[in-house]
């Protein structure tokens, strides 16, 4: 194996999920450096900050930091590739997958954070245990061409696979609506998370968010992080 190829990592850290379906798992993230959509709406990704940053790291190099991780995924921690848009380097992420695998001897629980305009490969599917998408609403500023790509969102909910879609109001839900129609999403996968980028304004917009779960019989996702630090990266 070629020990120069590698990811572009804009930050590495152990903590516990804070959102979706496996909300409260200890786990891996490793946020990949870049996206392939910038958010300018209404709602501003809460880690554009760290992501536009990065450093190229050599799968030899990663390893070595995983020796510090490796003792919790093989205990159940799941490790968690997100971004920006960890699908730009889905070719590095099978790569090092394999070699971590090659190197300790197991593959740990894969989840794959995903904005969902980038079709997942076979070879990454065989891979993840979980997608997580979240594709992007008209708040987000991008023009609907760039932010839903509906075979590549059929594509992932074929998989084992949840929607994970930041709404504000009863008109973002009717618009995400749509999408859930049209790919044909079952609600068990749908889960509503209220924009915010601290504890003050999670209170604010969790209760308006929880009413239109409640009414439409989805999933309503806190935002684990910001409950217990008041921090939405990094923790």
């Amino acid at each position: 194996m070629d020990k120069k190829r590698g990811l572009k990592i804009s930050e590495q850290f152990y903590s516990i999920q804070g959102e979706g379906r496996t909300m409260g798992v200890p786990a891996v993230f490793v946020r990949l450096q870049a996206c392939n959509i910038l958010c300018k709406g209404e709602w501003i990704c809460d880690t554009i900050e760290v992501w536009k940053k990065g450093k190229y790291t050599p799968v030899i190099d990663w390893i070595v930091e995983m020796n510090k991780y490796a003792h919790h995924l093989r205990n159940g921690a799941h490790l968690i590739f997100t971004g920006g848009e960890p699908l730009l380097q889905q070719e590095s992420i099978v790569y090092v997958v394999k070699y971590f695998k090659r190197v300790f001897g197991f593959k740990p629980f894969i989840e794959i954070e995903t904005n969902g305009t980038i079709t997942p490969s076979n070879e990454l599917i065989e891979l993840v245990d979980l997608f997580n998408c979240s594709f992007k609403l008209e708040n987000s500023g991008v023009k609907f061409g760039r932010r839903i790509i509906i075979e590549t969102l059929k594509k992932i909910n074929r998989q084992n696979s949840i929607f994970k879609i930041v709404v504000g109001s009863k008109k973002d839900y009717l618009e995400a609506k749509k999408i859930f129609d049209e790919v044909g999403i079952k609600k068990k996968n749908i889960y509503l998370m209220p924009p915010a980028d601290d504890i003050k304004e999670l209170e604010k917009m969790s209760e308006i968010v929880a009413d239109i779960c409640i009414k439409e019989s989805v999933n309503f996702s806190s935002r684990l992080q910001i409950v217990l630090w008041n921090k939405t990266t990094g923790v």
